[in-house]
């Protein structure tokens, strides 16, 4: 069984196969060579085992030429049927442009006979075809991504121990919340920022939301940096946490030449985002990089902190895409704790991209379809 969480940036992907001891052996020959499946992150579910693995739509031509994809071409996930170069290009070129093209979408003629998949997010045409290209499945849709995110965190919370972590100092330090799940705020980004109440796992109220989310900030690193390798959201953030972001943005020192103690503001403190660009060919892509990092940590976090601070509640999970960046989760969980004078505390959890397919995985088995 094949379920898929279908974000702007990533396709999300749970397999889920009948586990053995050749299973096993394959997970313990691969699990150092792997750069999609996490092999620590697999789950065990009623005997079967649950795969966990992400791709970049731009990448999937890189993806298929890695143990990852020999791994799951052994186990049926994945069926051979490439991209040819000409429809690899078009289908790029139409994710890049956020649009759809008909002309080379060749349905097949007997979808009946076609296996199929179970997905939640927003699904186009492109997507689609992508999808029945490298699985050679037909798509389903099954549930809305925040009810299956707020099941797959009740799952985690009740299954596994130190699920969660902060990270002071981009020190990971995990423990367990159990009892002292709910409530909570949630907060989503895919396309933009959801902000929503959840008093248990069936009991949950959207609060707030904002049209900076993730796909933003991917945008702004694509358009600003125009450079391929920033169709990788992960690569670019790992050079912005390189760069220097001074002759970028104002700060209270450019204004005062110094901290500005009367109300308490450090020099250092960003006072206008890139108000002091002059000339574009002047800075490095890392530092853009760095600004447009900054700039959505804080916008990020201002308002899940404005809305969380209205229901009194002082723990917000932070889910949806963080893009594997360290960096990222530490300038929201420091912009968050500024915010709210350190009384909202950033939860992050190392299943937070696949929390939606955790919980359709609960979901299917409570409605018999497993």
């Amino acid at each position: 069984m094949l379920l898929l969480n279908i974000s702007p940036i990533y396709l999300r992907c749970g397999a889920l196969i009948p586990n053995s001891e050749m299973l096993e052996k394959e997970l313990d020959y691969y699990k150092e060579r792997f750069r999609y499946i996490k092999p620590e992150m697999n789950i065990t579910y009623k005997s079967r085992k649950l795969i966990l693995f992400q791709i970049n739509y731009f990448r999937i031509k890189e993806f298929t030429q890695t143990p990852d994809y020999e791994f799951l071409e052994k186990f049926e996930v994945i069926k051979n049927l490439p991209l040819d170069e000409k429809e690899f290009k078009q289908l790029k070129r139409n994710l890049s442009n956020h649009k759809d093209s008909v002309t080379i979408l060749s349905e097949p003629r007997n979808k009946s006979k076609i296996a199929s998949c179970y997905y939640c997010g927003n699904i186009t045409g492109t997507k689609e075809y992508l999808i029945f290209k490298l699985f050679q499945r037909k798509c389903i849709r099954y549930g809305f991504p925040t009810e299956l995110s707020i099941k797959g965190i009740d799952y985690i919370n009740s299954h596994f121990s130190n699920s969660f972590f902060s990270l002071p100092k981009l020190n990971k330090r995990k423990y367990s919340l159990k009892k002292d799940l709910y409530p909570y705020i949630l907060t989503t980004g895919d396309e933009g920022n959801s902000v929503f109440r959840v008093d248990s796992s069936d009991s949950f109220k959207k609060i707030g939301h904002s049209t900076i989310g993730p796909a933003t900030i991917w945008s702004l690193f694509y358009l600003a940096c125009n450079n391929e390798d920033y169709e990788d959201p992960k690569f670019a953030l790992k050079e912005a946490a390189k760069g220097n972001n001074n002759n970028i943005d104002l700060s209270v020192g450019d204004i005062y030449g110094g901290d500005y103690s009367g109300v308490g503001l450090s020099s250092h403190k960003i006072a206008s985002n890139f108000s002091k660009i002059s000339d574009r060919n002047l800075l490095e892509n890392k530092d853009i990089g760095k600004a447009l990092a900054l700039f959505y940590g804080a916008t990020y976090s201002k308002i899940s902190a404005m809305f969380a601070s209205k229901e009194k509640i002082n723990k917000m999970i932070i889910s949806g895409d963080t893009f594997d960046s360290d960096e990222l989760m530490q300038i929201i969980q420091s912009s968050l704790g500024e915010f709210s004078s350190n009384t909202i505390k950033a939860v992050f959890c190392e299943y937070a991209n696949f929390f939606e397919i955790i919980g359709m995985l609960v979901e299917l088995d409570n409605d018999k379809y497993l």
